[in-house]
């Protein structure tokens, strides 16, 4: 792969975990309920993002869930989003590049066990040799559907052969694989396949040079004319269909997305708490009530839907419906946690090099994921009036 110039700045070492030295009691009630997760490796604060990257990417991690009879650990979509609080208390930006893993090794898991593929092999790979995958979806400039993609994919006799910009990625430098799609050329099919890192024509430019979130690994992939074996794909589908690989993938990611930043809030909620007494002790305790009451709400929604769909009672439109609301509610929940703590936070949330400035830039992320707003606040209106749910926003 091909780095550019910049990548020293762009990985340079960022700010120290934001996670006070021990949790308050706001936080250990504020824990109940979510499973155990594997203990995040020791992070030094000195390492460049791609070092802390690659150094939590332990093996208990990598494959939390892969299936238990492939080495793996076996994990649902509970567990792996405990695993991402856990990880997004320590470090929010490096739990924003894992959760991409997270999100492709969940649903390779998930397709596996519906269809009993060959797509065993990866997953007993990741197991035995742990290593990353990235989820490359988004594309330069956005699309009005998340689910069409401008990557071209020629049929070749063996494959594939891909062409295309995948930006912004994360885990760039330091996956290993790259899951993406990609529109068959002359057809309205889309793939979704696994691509090596070290394919021929697959290289990594640019930065996204982004506010917060700085040390994802952020950057541009481009494919020129990159082969892939069809072995390689593992879904095939009409362009815009919403399938069950979709709506497991949406699931997937607003869990684990929204469960990173719960425990990114709550590490907010313990420096807020131990901050010096800025306002009286009924206006401080008021705010941190507060602040504590929304994120037990919006907690015990990404547990309920994730063990919801774990469990199989929720599924289809209605776990659709449950992950645009959920969306919705991560944006709302930041902002009024935010707002809420930043009077307790003083000049500290807009000191550069703090460890609260740093926690509430990297928040800002929240409201950039997709599903966009709009795309969520269309999807409940569409099942709500009994309309056919569609992820184009020009429908």
């Amino acid at each position: 792969m091909t780095l550019v110039a910049d990548e020293r700045s762009r990985l340079a070492p960022q700010h120290a975990s934001p996670e006070p030295s021990a949790p308050s009691a706001w936080r250990r009630t504020l824990d109940a309920g979510w499973p155990d997760a594997p203990e995040p490796a020791p992070l030094d604060p000195r390492q460049s993002a791609r070092e802390r990257i690659l150094a939590a990417a332990t093996v208990d991690l990598v494959a939390l869930p892969v299936p238990k009879e492939f080495g793996g650990g076996g994990a649902g979509l509970l567990g792996a989003a405990a695993a991402q609080r856990r990880l997004g208390a320590v470090d929010p930006s490096l739990a924003v590049a894992l959760n991409m893993h997270m999100l492709s090794t969940g649903l390779l898991a998930d397709h596996w066990r519906r269809n009993r593929d060959s797509s065993w092999m990866l997953l007993e790979a990741l197991a035995s040799e742990p290593f990353l995958i990235a989820s490359a979806f988004a594309e330069p400039g956005g699309s009005s559907n998340i689910l069409r993609s401008s990557t071209r994919a020629e049929r070749t006799a063996r494959g594939f052969r891909l062409t295309g910009v995948k930006f912004p990625c994360s885990l760039a430098t330091t996956a290993e694989m790259f899951c993406l799609s990609a529109q068959i050329e002359g057809t309205d099919t889309t793939i979704v396949a696994g691509v090596p890192a070290a394919s021929k024509g697959l290289c990594v430019t640019g930065g996204w040079h982004s506010l917060g979130m700085c040390a994802s690994d952020t950057a541009r992939v481009e494919l020129h004319g990159v082969e892939i074996e069809s072995q390689l794909v593992f879904h095939e589908a009409a362009s815009g269909s919403i399938d069950e690989l979709v709506i497991g993938g949406l699931v997937w990611f607003v869990v684990l997305v929204s469960a990173t930043y719960h425990g990114a809030l709550c590490a907010l909620l313990d420096l807020a708490a131990e901050a010096p007494a800025r306002a009286s002790s009924a206006r401080r305790e008021a705010a941190l009530s507060a602040a504590a009451a929304s994120l037990c709400a919006f907690g015990a929604s990404c547990r309920g839907l994730a063990r919801d769909f774990d469990d199989g009672e929720l599924t289809g439109e209605g776990a659709l419906l449950a992950a645009a609301a959920l969306r919705l509610e991560l944006g709302a929940t930041v902002e009024r946690v935010v707002s809420g703590l930043r009077p307790l936070l003083g000049s500290a949330a807009y000191t550069l090099g703090s460890a609260a400035s740093a926690l509430v830039v990297d928040l800002l992320a929240a409201h950039h994921h997709p599903p966009s707003v709009p795309l969520a606040e269309a999807l409940i209106a569409a099942i709500g009036a009994g309309r056919p749910p569609t992820l184009d926003l020009t429908a």
